[in-house]
C-alpha cells in the first residue's frame, strides 16, 4: 500500500506551481541530459494537465522506451495513433516499445517496409530475440551500408563480439564513436571491448562517461563497478554498489558483485548472507555458486561446499578453480580418495602450479597414496613449462595491449621465483600503469632499477609511470632522459621524452 502512493506523491512535488508548458519544458530539458526518470515524472504531470498534446506524448513514449517501458510506450504511442497506422519514427519507436515488451514479430510488422538504419537495427534486434543470429547479422549489415546511426554500428559491433571477430567489433565501434562518441550504445561497446583486452583503465572511462552523461543507466553502472572490482579498488566498488542496492536489491547481478566484494575482504559470512536468498533461484552453472562453495567451505560446511562446487567442476574439467575447490571441500569432508581422483588430472599437467602441487600432495597424504613424495618435490620448484607458459601468456599480453592479463600471468610468475627478473618486474609496472595503479608501477619499476639501473627500457618505464601518475615529474623527466640518451633510435622512449617535456613548458 505504502508502494502505491510514492509515485503520487513525487508528482505532486513535480507538478507544484509549475504549468503544463512549465512542465513540458522542463521534461525536454531532463530527456536532452539523459534524466529519463526526472523526464517521466514531469511529462507525467504536463500529462494530466494536457492529456492529448502530441508533443508531450511524443516524448514520453521516448522517455519510456528509454527506461526501456515497452508497456507504457504502447499506451503513449495508441493514443497518438488513434487507431491509424503510425508511420516514420513513431513506427520505429513502437517496434522498439515492442521489443521491450519481447514481441519480435509485431516489431517487424510495425516496421513494414521501412528501409532506414533504425528500421534495419530493429528488425535485428527483433531477430536476436528468436535467437535468429544469421538474420540478425544480415539486417546489420543492411543498417551499416545505409549507414549514420552511432547505435547500429555499436549493435554490429556487440554482434561481432558475440562471434568472437574482435577486428570487426573494434572497426564497427570506431563507426559508432566518429557519428555519436558520447550516444550509450558507443559508450557501453568500447567499454565492453576494453575489458576483453583487459584494457581496464580504458573500460572504467568509458562506463564512468557514460554513468555521468546517463544517469541511473543499469548497464554503465554496471559495468563501472564490475571494473572496479577487478582493479581491485575496493571502497570505490562499495560506494558504486549502494545505489544499485538501493534500486534492485534482488538482482542477481549485483548479488554477484556484492559477493566479489565480499570475497575480496575474505568475509565468509558476507558471502554467505548475499547468496544463501538466492540460491533456489541460481543455475547449476551460476559463477556465483563458486563463490558461495568457498565461501561454505571455510565456514566448515564442505558438504555443502560440494554441492555448490561439483556441478561445475563436473561439467567443466578444464575449469581449474573450480576442480580445485571440489577437491579441497572433498578433503575438507573426509573424503581423500574422492579428492584424489578428483584433483589428479590437474595435479598430473606438467603446467600444474606449485600451489596446486602442494594441493596435490596434501591429498595425497590424506589419502595414504604413494604419490605424496613427488607432489611435494614438484611443488618445491616451479616447472620450467609453467614458467614459460606464464612468461609467454604475459608477453603476449603486452603486445595485444591485454594489461590485466599481463598482470595476472606476471603476479604467478613473481610468486614462485625470487622477484628478481627484472624484465617482469619492468613489464608488471608498465602494465599497472596502464591500469592506473600508479603506486604499485612504481615500486615495480623502481625494484627493476634496482637490479638494471643502466637498461633503457627499464628507466624508460620508471620515468614514465612517475609522469602518468603526477608526481616527481623533475625525476620523471630526468629517467626518460638518461633513457633517451642510451637508446636514442628507441621511437617509443623519444615519444615518452617528448610528452613529458611538452607538460613542463
Amino acid at each position: 500500500m505504502k508502494r502505491s502512493l510514492v509515485l503520487p506523491a513525487l508528482l505532486l512535488l513535480v507538478a507544484c506551481g509549475d504549468s503544463p508548458e512549465e512542465l513540458f519544458a522542463k521534461g525536454q530539458s531532463a530527456y536532452a541530459a539523459h534524466d529519463y526518470t526526472a523526464a517521466r515524472l514531469h511529462l507525467t504531470s504536463a500529462l494530466q494537465e494536457q492529456p492529448g498534446n502530441r508533443a508531450m506524448l511524443a516524448l514520453q513514449a521516448r522517455t519510456l522506451v528509454a527506461l526501456g517501458d515497452g508497456e507504457g510506450a504502447r499506451g503513449m504511442l495508441d493514443k497518438l495513433a488513434g487507431g491509424k497506422v503510425l508511420q516514420g519514427e513513431l513506427a520505429e519507436l513502437a517496434a522498439h516499445a515492442a521489443i521491450l515488451r519481447r514481441q519480435p514479430e509485431q516489431a517487424v510488422t510495425l516496421l513494414g517496409n521501412m528501409a532506414t538504419a533504425e528500421a534495419h537495427r530493429l528488425r535485428a534486434l527483433a531477430a536476436l530475440q528468436r535467437n535468429d543470429l544469421d538474420a540478425a547479422g544480415q539486417y546489420l549489415s543492411q543498417a551499416a551500408a545505409v549507414g549514420g546511426n552511432a547505435r547500429a554500428f555499436a549493435d554490429y559491433a556487440r554482434y561481432f563480439l558475440t562471434k568472437g571477430e574482435f577486428a570487426l567489433a573494434e572497426s564497427m565501434a570506431g563507426k559508432a564513436h566518429a557519428i555519436a562518441p558520447d550516444e550509450i550504445g558507443t559508450l557501453l561497446v568500447r567499454a565492453e571491448l576494453a575489458t576483453r583486452k583487459g584494457d581496464l583503465a580504458a573500460a572504467l572511462r568509458d562506463y564512468e562517461k557514460a554513468d555521468k552523461l546517463y544517469p541511473g543507466n543499469r548497464a554503465a553502472q554496471m559495468g563501472r563497478a564490475s571494473v572496479l572490482g577487478d582493479l581491485g579498488r575496493l571502497d570505490e566498488l562499495e560506494a558504486a554498489l549502494k545505489p544499485l542496492m538501493s534500486t534492485m536489491p534482488k538482482d542477481k547481478d549485483v548479488a554477484y558483485l556484492r559477493a566479489r566484494l565480499a570475497h575480496a575482504r575474505k568475509d565468509w559470512k558476507g558471502i554467505r548472507g548475499v547468496v544463501q536468498p538466492l540460491e533456489a533461484n541460481l543455475s547449476q552453472q551460476d559463477p556465483l555458486r563458486l563463490i558461495y562453495a568457498e565461501a561454505l567451505l571455510n565456514l566448515n560446511a564442505a558438504e555443502q561446499a560440494i554441492a555448490q562446487a561439483g556441478p561445475i567442476a563436473r561439467a567443466n574439467p578444464a575449469n581449474r578453480h573450480a576442480v580445485r575447490l571440489l577437491a579441497e571441500a572433498q578433503l575438507a569432508a573426509g573424503d581423500a580418495r574422492t579428492a584424489l581422483a578428483t584433483f589428479q588430472p590437474v595435479a598430473a599437467s606438467s603446467e600444474a602450479r606449485p600451489e596446486e602441487l602442494a594441493l596435490m600432495a596434501r591429498i595425497a597424504r590424506a589419502a595414504g597414496d604413494t604419490t605424496e613424495a613427488q607432489y611435494a618435490s614438484r611443488a618445491g620448484k616451479p616447472a620450467p613449462e609453467a614458467l614459460g607458459a606464464d612468461l609467454a601468456e604475459g608477453d603476449a599480453a603486452m603486445r595485444a595491449g591485454n594489461w590485466m592479463r599481463a598482470i595476472m600471468a606476471y603476479e604467478r610468475i613473481l610468486a614462485v621465483t625470487d622477484g628478481r627478473n627484472a624484465i617482469v618486474l619492468n613489464n608488471m609496472a608498465y602494465a599497472q600503469s596502464m591500469l592506473g595503479n600508479h603506486d604499485k608501477a612504481r615500486d615495480f619499476a623502481d625494484r627493476a632499477m634496482k637490479l638494471l639501473p643502466e637498461n633503457a627500457s627499464v628507466l624508460d618505464t620508471a620515468g614514465w609511470v612517475r609522469f602518468r601518475a603526477g608526481k616527481d615529474l623533475e625525476n620523471a623527466r630526468k629517467l626518460l632522459g638518461m633513457a633517451a640518451e642510451k637508446a636514442p633510435q628507441n621511437a617509443t622512449i623519444r615519444q615518452h621524452l617528448v610528452e613529458a617535456s611538452r607538460s613542463a613548458s
